[in-house]
């Protein structure tokens, strides 16, 4: 019976088994796994997210096929495109850039259009002067040349995304490798080793090492090996060095003792640091041209231009001194091609060390806009305002008054005559009756000499142009400038002081708490020694732990870190990994440090091996955090001359040069206008000059008359000294704020400081324009006089 029961069961569990999943589909849907990456209980197969330019690419052609038909990439597309595993073809890439070349070009003629039926065709002709069959060139040639400029950048997009992925290597392939030559040394097996650096690694490699070992398991490889080979060749039109160091390698494997594997690790990273050390070297070498066409368009290209455009101005008639076309060069065009120039330089540094973000929830900041003030906590925005208000007002006042004040002379026992030590700003009324001249004198048509040159038969319009073009002169001189200095400084100062006050006191508390996680990381690459060295003694980590943190008493990981870990293990009884990452009370939890949290998890992973292991994952993981150490400090030392040059030509040079060309301004129109308003002529008797066939010249062309050749027109036309100030006021700015954006991020890759920095630097730039402005008047003043 007993038998009989036994045999009913045993066919019950054999039908059960082959009841079981009847399809591939239903098999895979009874797999079980669990990993992180399903903890949330997720069990849908998702495809893995395309770049939004193959999207795009596939959106096009979707849309019209036959734009991209029989378009094949070229060699250099097709390696970054393989390079970069797009799943994009010829046909695709075809048919987006001749969609982009069609609709740019539209847009073109479109805007064109636009242009000449609306106001802004004024603007242009005031570029072209008289010269009115220039405007469509004007107008459709930077237009065509931004359609051939999208065409082209869509067209080799996949090759400068490939060279920014091989910029990047230079920062990952000695950090992924590091990751693999610790797992080597550890255990002799390629898998796990690419396994720990895909796990810990980042960047594109990290993301083609988990792809090597998802291909080897759908059996696209026949091995590890075989997959790391294709990776390397694939890797290696864009990185040599990380071609031969992965299969160098996998060479390592084969080797017969541990001291040879050793022995071709270790030489193996001291290859591809040498390699990278070289490359950073020719990066910083190659930031030396840059920073000089910077300095050349920024600097020294509006020094000649306040030369060049109010002399071609005068002598060709067209307006190109007006403010108008000033304001378009000096602060839409020269700041935009100083940008661009500044990012495409910016885009080629090698990513390296990544600062600690920090939230505006992190412990010890104050609220969001507030900044401390004493005890208590003030509105930011509130002091900003009270900085624009209290600001504006002395400006006003000081404009008006000057210093002392005017009103308070009967209070202070001044005489009326007594010099101040701030003048107040001249007015047009004070200057005209100071040079014996009616109010109306340069009024037209009511004004004296207006009325005196058409009684000496000059056309209206000609009157009308010389009238202008005497007052232009005669209040550019430095006795007769109205320019209100005193309003125009104290805004500036004003505006750069409220800048300062909302930047810096919204960051700085933030890079207060950024420096101490840096200075926690710094500690912690030291403190790994002392960790590993106790576990090799075969002492537990709760131990070595309580012991790193008694021997470095002084460090603030240990009393952070270190410190609380071990609280959470002894009072609340947590295990090794919820002490560290626990989300309310692990030691890990208010420390926004990927450098620290990595090394920590790697730390808990190891120890569940034995403390041996542990110990020596930890000395490989310190020697690998040195090597990355050593090339961002490699970096930041080779762009240090540059980026000093850059601060010092942004900080000072730049505010001192465009302050003095305000002076020049003056030198300059006031030159034009004697010339123009003369009647003098130059004689060049052209017979007298010692040259062959000079006694044949005739004699008509023995005299010239210089002021001829100049326009009044376009004199009057030019900017007066209160409109250029202004303009160059505004490119200072600019230019300062991209001159900080560009050495700040060659330096450190750190939005942060670079608001810190922007704070910092811009009252100094502007009081150091604002000296230069005034030095300036008084030298030109003097020579004028």
């Amino acid at each position: 019976m007993a038998r009989k029961d036994r045999e009913e069961r045993e066919q019950e569990e054999e039908e059960k088994l082959f009841d079981g999943p009847s399809s591939i589909g239903e098999l895979y849907r009874e797999i079980a796994v669990v990993k992180d990456e399903f903890k949330n209980e997720e069990r849908t197969l998702v495809r893995r997210k395309q770049h939004p330019f193959v999207r795009f690419c596939k959106r096009i052609h979707a849309m019209a096929p036959s734009l991209g038909k029989g378009e094949a990439l070229s060699e250099q597309n097709k390696k970054a495109v393989e390079f970069l595993g797009w799943e994009l073809n010829g046909e695709e890439l075809g048919a987006a850039y001749k969609f982009v070349l069609i609709v740019s070009f539209l847009a073109a003629i479109v805007i064109a259009g636009i242009i000449f039926l609306s106001p802004a065709i004024v603007v242009v002709n005031l570029f072209v002067g008289g010269a009115t069959f220039l405007t469509p060139i004007y107008i459709l040639l930077p237009l065509l040349g931004m359609v051939v400029f999208a065409t082209y950048y869509v067209q080799n997009y996949p090759l400068e995304e490939a060279r920014a992925e091989q910029v990047r290597a230079l920062t990952y392939v000695p950090e992924i490798l590091g990751y693999m030559v610790m797992s080597m040394k550890l255990s002799p097996n390629l898998e796990k080793s690419i396994e720990f650096a895909a796990e810990h690694g980042r960047g594109k490699i990290a993301e083609d090492f988990k792809k090597l070992l998802w291909d080897v398991q759908l059996g696209v490889y026949s091995s590890v090996a075989e997959a790391s080979d294709a990776l390397a060749y694939r890797w290696g039109a864009f990185s040599d060095e990380f071609k031969k160091a992965l299969m160098r390698i996998r060479a390592s494997v084969i080797e017969t003792t541990e001291a040879k594997r050793f022995a071709l690790l270790d030489q193996t990273m001291d290859e591809i640091l040498e390699s990278i050390k070289n490359k950073m070297e020719q990066y910083a070498r190659d930031l030396n041209q840059p920073t000089m066409i910077l300095f050349y368009v920024g600097v020294l290209l509006p020094l000649i231009l306040i030369i060049i455009l109010p002399v071609g101005s005068s002598f060709s008639g067209a307006p190109l001194a007006n403010p108008i076309v000033l304001f378009a060069i000096y602060n839409i065009i020269i700041p935009l091609v100083t940008l661009w120039f500044a990012f495409s330089v910016i885009s080629k540094r090698p990513p390296t060390y990544v600062a600690p973000e920090i939230k505006d929830n992190f412990p010890g900041l104050p609220p969001k806009g507030t900044m401390r003030l004493g005890n208590g906590f003030v509105s930011i925005f509130f002091v900003v305002v009270v900085v624009l208000i209290a600001g504006s007002s002395i400006s006003f006042f000081v404009s008006q008054q000057g210093v002392p004040p005017k009103i308070l002379y009967d209070a202070l026992g001044l005489e009326e005559g007594t010099p101040q030590l701030l003048a107040l700003d001249k007015q047009r009324t004070e200057v005209l009756s100071k040079a014996g001249y009616q109010l109306k004198y340069f009024d037209i048509p009511t004004g004296v000499l207006y009325n005196e040159l058409i009684a000496q038969g000059f056309p209206v319009e000609e009157a009308e142009k010389r009238v202008k073009s005497e007052e232009q002169a005669f209040f550019t001189k430095p006795a007769n400038d109205i320019t209100p200095y005193n309003f125009i400084f104290g805004l500036l100062i004003t505006v750069s002081l409220s800048v300062f006050v909302y930047l810096y006191y919204n960051n700085i508390y933030k890079r207060k708490a950024q420096l101490e996680i840096v200075e926690m990381e710094s500690e912690f690459k030291d403190s790994i020694y002392i960790l590993a060295s106790r576990m090799g003694e075969n002492k537990p980590v709760e131990e070595a732990l309580k012991h790193t943190m008694d021997f470095l008493p002084q460090f603030k990981i240990s009393k952070r870190i270190f410190s609380k870990t071990l609280d959470n293990i002894a009072l609340l009884a947590m295990p090794l990994e919820q002490a560290f990452f626990d989300p309310n009370y692990g030691s890990l939890k208010n420390i926004p440090s990927s450098l620290i949290s990595g090394s920590v998890r790697l730390l808990v992973d190891s120890v569940q091996l034995g403390v041996n292991v542990a110990a020596r994952t930890m000395i490989a993981l310190s020697i690998q955090l040195d090597n990355a150490e050593k090339v961002a400090n490699n970096l930041k030392i080779l762009v240090s001359d540059v980026t000093g040059m850059m601060k010092t030509m942004s900080l000072f040079i730049a505010p001192m040069v465009l302050g003095i060309t305000t002076s020049l301004q003056k030198i300059v129109i006031i030159t034009l206008s004697s010339i123009a308003s003369s009647n003098i002529a130059t004689e060049l008797d052209l017979s007298n000059l010692d040259v062959p066939g000079g006694a044949g010249i005739p004699n008509t062309f023995s005299g010239i008359n210089v002021g001829s050749f100049i326009d009044p027109a376009a004199v009057a036309g030019m900017a007066t000294p209160t409109q250029f100030v202004i303009i160059v006021a505004i490119y200072v700015v600019e230019l300062l704020l991209i001159m900080t954006y560009f050495t700040t991020k060659i330096e450190e890759d750190n939005d942060l400081l670079v608001r810190i920095n922007i704070a910092r630097f811009f009252p100094i730039s502007v009081i150091i324009f604002v000296l230069s402005i005034i030095i300036s008047n008084i030298l030109v003043g003097g020579f004028l006089a």
